[in-house]
């Protein structure tokens, strides 16, 4: 007894084996007549015997053939004479045709952008190329009109002559308008195919193509359409002579094995040539998911076109009822979707590229959201690609859209999301404009102190401004995709509670660092002493100061630890020098010196905005060893006063040097000439080297 399986009765499992059985069977039956109609092949030398046997029959082809060959020799010259006419006006229309010159003449991009400048040249050259394309097609559907009205005049001339002039059997007549019409509907194939390659002529056709691709896809639609208009006038002219219908439907198949056999041939010829067109290379710029499958679909895009055309064959050969028809539809409008989408993809991203220049030195805050953009784009255009593609190849997918509450409420919480986001950016890029404006205006009316303590609140600003966005954007489409938000709020302020308790340490510093920034204690490029560290603030954040050192170290100093804050850049301030004088030298004097050295530095440009006041001379501060210590002071600009002191100083010893001014250095070698010179020697210095130990002294010093 034979197992069986254990299916339900109208289940799933049953259904799905009674369709597969009723596909299986039409399968076979298609298959059995096709087997059939190869078999009749016979029949068409059968044919031919008994027509060239019959004398009435060969009559009758005599009489068609002749006739035939009066309409197409008059239509053909009419045909000739009309595209001789219209050639000056094609050659017109060439002329004013836009010409594809678009090349790549820059040169080459060292460093770590020349990737991403080689990608931008990439897509704007391909925007250029697609504009100037847009461009010819009214020039080229001209053209095409120009090169279908010889072919109009061929069947007009053709009918007119079966109408009037000739006295024709049925025969002849049906004959005559078979030819007649596989004649005009290949000649208008042909016109079309040299619309888009346009051999002749590389700088105005349609496709970018190179003239030796050109030629190949002329000579090949030639080829096959010549072949196929052969086929189907043997086929059908057969027919009218009184071929057998399984011999005709044979001749066809024998025809179109031909064609496609053909259509093989050109796939392994085009095989090398378009895998380098699709190939994405095997440098920097093959890295990722679309190069590897580019890559991958160069080394078998010709398998999958030969099982296309081989799939085509078969469906035709099994007569599978609009199966052919479907096959081609299917291929054709995935193509026309596939370039719409490519050229709706180069048109956006090549005019985004334009708003800033390839290769620009600078950067601006549009670059920042130029790759973010660049990506939505993308994804758009691929989205919405796809979503045609499912709607063509009989998946629903607008329906689903429309009809289905999930595809309704997708598409709401998306634009809504994408909403709040172009919101939020125009937010942040509004104020962030605003507080730079504010600044600009600050610094051009002369308010520096303002400028500056503006300056140093930025960052907080931004911060603050920043987590406040990210937060609210993110609670709202969190709301849009079905989260409920009351226990993220609630959870939040009870985190927020438990942080305040729990981290009073990081309140202070936020506290502490608020009052300072708003008591103006310090701003950004003030030099400062915090807890026994000096440097130069960098940067202020919600509780922290960097300080840069005089070294070049960096201290992170917490708003918590900072109890005195010493602003040495506030206001103005003093370039304090202690000048050690011999106790020989008179103050008055030195101090008229060292007035006259500070006066002498004042009048210089590059000094006098500097020096705000007249050397204040504080007088004698101290006595040391051999010396007294005359002080000295000098205001200056709040960042000036050390520069000041340094150039005070360094002209105060060329001053002294000059006047031979005792130091104390000079003073104590003097002390020990004496004693080495002794009581009784009675030897004293000459006075005219006495510059020369002062000199001697203070290089010494």
């Amino acid at each position: 007894m034979p197992a069986t399986l254990p299916l339900e009765p109208e289940g799933l499992g049953e259904q799905l084996l009674n369709h597969a059985s009723a596909a299986l069977t039409e399968a076979g039956a298609r298959i059995a007549v096709t087997v059939r109609t190869v078999n009749d092949l016979p029949l068409l030398w059968r044919w031919l015997t008994s027509q060239a046997s019959d004398p009435d029959a060969r009559a009758r082809v005599f009489d068609a053939a002749w006739r035939l060959l009066i309409v197409l020799a008059a239509a053909g010259a009419a045909e000739w004479l009309a595209a001789r006419t219209l050639r000056g006006l094609r050659r017109v229309l060439a002329h004013w045709a836009p010409r594809d010159d678009v090349t790549d003449s820059a040169p080459d991009t060292p460093g770590e952008l020349a990737t991403e400048v080689k990608a931008v040249r990439v897509r704007r050259r391909s925007l250029a190329r697609a504009w100037s394309a847009l461009r010819r097609v009214p020039f080229l559907l001209a053209r095409l009109v120009l090169d279908a009205l010889p072919i109009a005049v061929f069947a007009g001339i053709a009918f007119l002559l079966l109408g009037t002039s000739l006295e024709v059997t049925d025969q002849s007549r049906a004959c005559v308008l078979v030819v007649v019409r596989a004649y005009v509907v290949a000649r208008v194939l042909l016109a079309l195919s040299a619309m888009l390659a346009s051999p002749e002529s590389g700088g105005t056709r349609l496709l970018h193509l190179s003239d030796h691709a050109a030629r190949f896809i002329t000579q090949w639609a030639g080829r096959l359409i010549l072949l196929f208009a052969t086929g189907w006038v043997v086929a059908e002219i057969g027919l009218v002579f009184g071929m057998y219908r399984t011999a005709h439907d044979a001749v066809l198949k024998l025809f179109g094995l031909a064609v496609h056999i053909c259509g093989v041939i050109m796939v392994l010829q085009a095989r090398v040539p378009v895998a380098l067109r699709i190939r994405a290379g095997n440098g920097s710029g093959a890295i990722g998911v679309w190069p590897a499958l580019r890559n991958r679909l160069a080394s078998i895009w010709h398998l999958v076109a030969i099982f296309y055309i081989v799939a085509l064959w078969l469906v035709w050969a099994v007569e599978l009822r609009n199966g052919y028809l479907r096959l081609v539809t299917f291929f054709v409008e995935t193509g026309l979707v596939l370039i719409a989408g490519r050229l709706i993809g180069i048109v956006l991203l090549g005019g985004l590229d334009r708003l800033r220049p390839a290769g620009a030195a600078t950067e601006s805050r549009t670059d920042i959201y130029l790759p973010i953009i660049r990506a939505a784009i993308t994804v758009l255009v691929v989205t919405a690609s796809c979503f045609v593609l499912l709607e063509i190849w009989g998946l629903g997918a607008w329906s689903w859209l429309n009809q289905t509450g999930l595809g309704a409420r997708i598409i709401s919480a998306a634009l809504s999301i994408g909403f709040m986001l172009v919101a939020a950016v125009l937010v942040w890029e509004g104020s962030n404009a605003a507080l730079e404006r504010q600044l600009l205006t600050l610094v051009g009316a002369g308010h520096l102190a303002r400028a500056g303590r503006l300056r140093t609140l930025l960052p907080m600003l931004r911060t603050a401004l920043l987590v406040t966005i990210i937060l609210v954007v993110g609670l709202m489409a969190l709301s849009e995709i079905g989260v409920n938000i009351a226990p993220l709020l609630a959870g939040a302020g009870v985190i927020g509670i438990a942080v305040g308790f729990g981290s009073q340490k990081l309140v202070q510093d936020l506290i502490t660092g608020l009052f300072l920034l708003l008591e103006n204690a310090m701003q950004v490029g003030d030099v400062v002493t915090l807890g026994g560290l000096t440097g130069t603030v960098e940067a202020l954040s919600i509780r922290t100061i960097r300080l840069r050192a005089l070294d070049g170290s960096v201290h992170i100093i917490p708003f918590s630890a900072v109890t005195t804050v010493t602003n040495q850049t506030r206001d103005y301030g003093y370039a304090v020098l202690d000048i050690s004088v011999g106790l020989n030298e008179e103050p008055e004097a030195v101090t008229a010196i060292v007035r006259q050295i500070a006066a002498d530095m004042r009048a210089e440009p590059r000094w006098a905005p500097m020096i705000l006041d007249a050397l204040d001379v504080m007088g004698v501060e101290r006595f040391v060893d051999t010396a007294y210590v005359l002080r000295v002071r000098l205001k200056t600009q709040p960042a000036s006063r050390w520069s000041v002191g340094r150039e005070l100083n360094r002209r105060v010893k060329e001053g002294f040097d000059e006047r031979a001014i005792e130091s104390p250095m000079t003073s104590y070698r003097a002390l020990q000439n004496a004693a080495a010179l002794g009581p009784d020697t009675g030897e004293e210095k000459p006075a005219e080297d006495k510059p020369s130990e002062n000199k001697l002294g203070e290089r010494a010093a």
